[in-house]
């Protein structure tokens, strides 16, 4: 299996991302949202356990991976504000764990913590539960539960990389 292959199927969830967008906004349909948010993660969990199986995993690889997730997640959380379902401010968040992430990780190598993969796990469901959900006060509710976790995370970060 060559490398390429799994770029690809990596880089399917900014295509994914970009019907995310399309679905939500323009030709709204729950089914097809959520047949892309299943569609998604296989993408995001095949890519990676391929990678390892044929031995194949590279740090571009990796860092790949982490900014097309981050592009599906900014894509897909847009696109549920620009509905009036999740904050605005909450795609602030999200940017600035994108930059926090990148700023801790060294050149070489990325820097993974566990609550980190739970938050950002977060961020990717969080879209789709809230079009599911539809309501203000439930959606606000994880808006500010998320961000919490995401500011503990980046605490935890922070601290792990000082020490």
């Amino acid at each position: 299996m060559q490398k390429s292959y799994i770029n690809i199927l990596t880089l399917c969830r900014i295509f994914f991302g970009l019907l995310f967008l399309y679905f939500t906004l323009i030709d709204f349909n729950i089914y097809f949202l959520l047949l892309i948010f299943i569609l998604t993660t296989f993408s995001d969990y095949f890519d990676g356990k391929i990678a390892i199986k044929y031995k194949l995993n590279t740090n571009e690889g990796a860092k790949l991976d982490v900014i097309c997730d981050f592009i599906f997640i900014i894509l897909s959380t847009f696109a549920v504000i620009m509905r009036n379902i999740i904050p605005f401010w909450f795609l602030f968040i999200i940017i600035f764990k994108l930059v926090e992430f990148f700023s801790i990780s060294s050149r070489n190598d990325l820097y993974y913590e566990k609550f980190g993969h739970i938050v950002a796990l977060m961020f990717y469901v969080y879209p789709i539960v809230a079009l599911l959900i539809h309501s203000e006060m439930i959606n606000t509710f994880l808006a500010i539960f998320i961000t919490v976790c995401a500011v503990i995370s980046s605490i935890s970060r922070i601290r792990n990389v000082i020490k």
